[in-house]
């Protein structure tokens, strides 16, 4: 490697850097919006479980059990990934933030019915319980994502 001493060197002050918030008081917003969605994550996460564990225990079946549980489990994973994401794409120019938004959710439909193919076709569970899993808990996370980016979007004036 050669070093060219007649290129014009840059300071390291016009290297370019990341857009930061445009006050503090956006900053701090954007922070309760986020706190907000993981906050509202774990205590669904916490009331899925609990709830779902009492109710399937006592009047679901083994099968259907197993079943629910699996699919219960692909969108609290999913869920959380996309927040991160979505985190990462409000700091975007608009159209990114857009573009990742309508590619995370085409990328969850798809991989719900990969779990569900994997969970009926691979591991032979039962389908009604795979079904009530991966929709029921997918349908509460969603509930929140959405409030949460909505939320976000109104602080940050988007």
């Amino acid at each position: 490697m050669t070093f060219n001493s007649d290129a014009p060197q840059q300071p390291l002050s016009s290297v370019a850097a990341v857009p930061a918030s445009q006050n503090v008081a956006d900053f701090l917003l954007s922070q309760d919006a986020s706190r907000f969605f993981i906050r509202r994550y774990f205590l669904l996460t916490g009331a899925l479980i609990a709830i779902s564990s009492v109710s399937l225990f006592l009047l679901a079946s083994p099968e259907f059990r197993t079943a629910c549980f699996f699919g219960m489990a692909f969108p609290i994973i999913t869920s959380f990934v996309s927040f991160l994401v979505t985190e990462w794409a409000f700091e975007q120019p608009n159209m990114i933030f857009m573009t990742v938004a309508v590619m995370s959710l085409m990328l969850r439909m798809f991989n719900l019915l990969i779990a569900f193919c994997v969970g009926y076709l691979i591991l032979k569970l039962n389908p009604a319980g795979v079904i009530i899993g991966l929709l029921g808990t997918y349908f509460s996370y969603l509930v929140i994502e959405i409030s949460y980016v909505h939320n976000k979007g109104k602080l940050l004036g988007q």
